[in-house]
C-alpha cells in the first residue's frame, strides 16, 4: 500500500529522510522553467535521481510475494542526492525570497514529526528526541539571524534520529542471513549474531583445513549445491566457493559440462554433495564415474536449509528451515 514505508515494519529501514526526499522532488522540478529536450543541469539530475526515487518507492510500496526488507537499501544514493538538491534548491532560493526559510521550517519539521511517529513505532522514547526538537528550535530562532548557520542546525536535527537508528543497527545484534535495520525496543535486539558462521550452519574445521591444503593453486576451494552450504565456507576461509545451484540450490547455474571444463583445467577438484539429492542426476551420475569420495568426509552430516519446491511456503518466505543432509567429498581429475 501507499503507507508502506511510513509505517512498521518497513519505516525503520530506509524512511527516516523520505518525507524531505519527496518534497525536494517538487522543489527542484519548479526550480527553473522545464524545456524539452532537458537543457537544465537541475532537472537532468531530477530524472535520474528522483526517477530512482520515486520508481522505487511505488514498486516497493505495491510489490507482493518475496519480499525483503533489505531490498530498501537500492534506495540510499536517490535518496541522499534528493535531500541534498532539495536543500541546495531553498539555499538558491533563500538569496531573494523571505518565505523560503518558512518553507524549509515546514519540511523540516514534517520530516522530524515522521521521524518522532516512526520511532514510536518501535517503543523508542528516549532523550535523543527531545535533541531534535530542540535542534529544530534553534535553528528555527537563528534563521533570520544567521542564516547559513540555520540551514546547518536544521539539516542537523533530521539527522539525529537517523543516526541514532544508524548506530544501534551497528552495536546491536542482527539476523546476517536476513539483515534488517535495528528492531527497536518493543521487538527486541534480534537475533544473536555468530561472526564467521549462518545461522544453524556448523563449520566442520577438518573438512575446511583439508580444502585449504589440497587447493593452493586450485581457484574454487570447493563446489557445493548452494550457498546453504557454501556460505559458512567463504565466511571462515575468505576463498571462493562454487555455489552449483545459487542461493537455494534450485537454479542451474553450473551444469555437468561446467564441471568438466573447470575441472580439466585445474580449476576445481573438489565438489562436497549431498548424497540423496535426486533432483540434479547427470552430476551425481558424474561424480560417481568420474570422482572418488574420500571417505574421511563421506556421509558428512550437515545442518541446511531444505530445497523448497516452487511456490511452497518456505521458497515464498525465503527461510526455509533447517534439516540434517547428508554430504560427501569428491576429488574429481
Amino acid at each position: 500500500g501507499v503507507f508502506r514505508f511510513f509505517t512498521a515494519p518497513l519505516s525503520k529501514q530506509i524512511s527516516w529522510l523520505l518525507p524531505f526526499a519527496l518534497i525536494s522532488i517538487a522543489l527542484v522540478f519548479f526550480g527553473g522553467r522545464v524545456r524539452l529536450p532537458l537543457e537544465s543541469d537541475a532537472h537532468k539530475a531530477l530524472t535520474l535521481w528522483g526517477g530512482w526515487l520515486l520508481i522505487c518507492v511505488v514498486f516497493f510500496s505495491m510489490v507482493s510475494g518475496i519480499f525483503h526488507a533489505y531490498y530498501a537499501i537500492m534506495l540510499v544514493p536517490p535518496l541522499g542526492a534528493m535531500v541534498g538538491m532539495g536543500f541546495a534548491q531553498l539555499w538558491k532560493w533563500s538569496t531573494d525570497r523571505n518565505w523560503v526559510s518558512m518553507l524549509l521550517m515546514a519540511a523540516v519539521g514534517i520530516t522530524l514529526a515522521f521521524q518522532v511517529f516512526a520511532s514510536y513505532q518501535y517503543g523508542e522514547q528516549a532523550y535523543w528526541l527531545i535533541a531534535a526538537g530542540l535542534l529544530f528550535i534553534l535553528g528555527s530562532f537563528l534563521m533570520p539571524r544567521a542564516r547559513r548557520t540555520g540551514y546547518l542546525i536544521l539539516l542537523g536535527a533530521m539527522l539525529v534520529i537517523p543516526a541514532y537508528w544508524t548506530l544501534m543497527t551497528t552495536v546491536a545484534s542482527a539476523d546476517i542471513n536476513l539483515p534488517t535495520a535495528y528492531r527497536g525496543s518493543i521487538q527486541g535486539p534480534g537475533p544473536a549474531r555468530q561472526p564467521g558462521q549462518l545461522p544453524g550452519s556448523k563449520i566442520n574445521q577438518e573438512l575446511v583445513d583439508y580444502l585449504q591444503a589440497n587447493t593452493g593453486n586450485i581457484r574454487y576451494l570447493v563446489a557445493v549445491p548452494s550457498a546453504q552450504q557454501g556460505a559458512p565456507l567463504v565466511l571462515a576461509t575468505g576463498r571462493p566457493v562454487l555455489y552449483m545451484g545459487g542461493f537455494g540450490g534450485l537454479d542451474d547455474v553450473v551444469g555437468i559440462d561446467d564441471l568438466r571444463a573447470m575441472t580439466e583445467k585445474d580449476e576445481l577438484l573438489f565438489v562436497w554433495y549431498v548424497d540423496d539429492r535426486g533432483d540434479k542426476p547427470e552430476i551425481a551420475a558424474w561424480l560417481k564415474t568420474s570422482c572418488f569420495v574420500i571417505q574421511e568426509f563421506s556421509e558428512v552430516k550437515v545442518a541446511t536449509g531444505p530445497h523448497p519446491a516452487p511456490g511452497s511456503q518456505g521458497q515464498q518466505h525465503g527461510r526455509p528451515g533447517p534439516r540434517d543432509q547428508t554430504m560427501s567429498l569428491h576429488m574429481c581429475h
